[in-house]
């Protein structure tokens, strides 16, 4: 699968300008190239990335090879690539209104929670790679290409984080917001379930408020 951010780690301004592109991207997409990705997207979720072919997107799409090459110089790398951006665009875009509307950080981590672990359990595109095509998607997420993963997640959570935690504690909550999103995202547990409220609602109190709230506890002092 092509690479859609760069090899060495993203500094967390660039982080969140990408993050932004990303969005602002969906949003003023073409109707022609709209169609045309929503099309690649529904050709990938049918028969995943290998199986799918340029013809397979032009005919889904009602448009010629050619036309999928002009919009899209660079062949089917490019279209997957622009597929991939294009849906998490469409996603960030949808989360940052509901991120948003939350009032309490309980809420702002149900909702951001439910929504990522969602999006990894029931996106059509993004489950049928995971699912066929692991060692596409893996590979992304694997030793230090987790420090851009880190970073994005930083500039994803950072605006909502910060009217709720200190400065110097929204770091380490999008860190470990990010690294428990790839670990249930990727292996799922029964007992959080992304389609019961009642269930993310019960792990963010749980685990995570305490976690991330100042502590009730007294230092440990170390025995000298």
């Amino acid at each position: 699968m092509p690479s859609i951010t760069i090899d060495r780690p993203v500094p967390r301004a660039p982080a969140a300008r990408l993050v932004d592109g990303w969005a602002a991207g969906y949003l003023t997409t073409a109707d022609a190239e709209r169609r045309l990705l929503d099309a690649a997207a529904r050709c990938i979720g049918r028969w995943g990335i290998r199986k799918t072919s340029l013809d397979d997107v032009a005919r889904e799409a009602g448009v010629s090879r050619a036309t999928v090459y002009r919009m899209f110089p660079g062949g089917k790398d490019r279209v997957v690539q622009a597929v991939f951006l294009h849906e998490a665009g469409r996603f960030l875009h949808g989360l940052d209104a509901d991120l948003r509307a939350a009032d309490t950080l309980e809420d702002l981590l149900v909702v951001g929670l439910g929504a990522t672990l969602g999006l990894a359990a029931d996106h059509p595109v993004l489950g049928t790679v995971v699912a066929h095509e692991p060692e596409l998607v893996l590979p992304h997420f694997a030793f230090h290409h987790l420090d851009r993963v880190l970073a994005l997640a930083d500039a994803l959570c950072r605006p909502h984080l910060s009217r709720f935690l200190p400065a110097g504690a929204i770091g380490p909550a999008a860190e470990l917001l990010a690294r428990i999103v790839l670990t249930y995202g990727f292996r799922p547990a029964a007992w959080l379930d992304p389609h019961d409220p009642a269930s993310i609602r019960r792990f963010v109190r749980t685990y995570l408020l305490p976690a991330l709230g100042p502590p009730t506890d007294p230092p440990i002092q170390e025995n000298r």
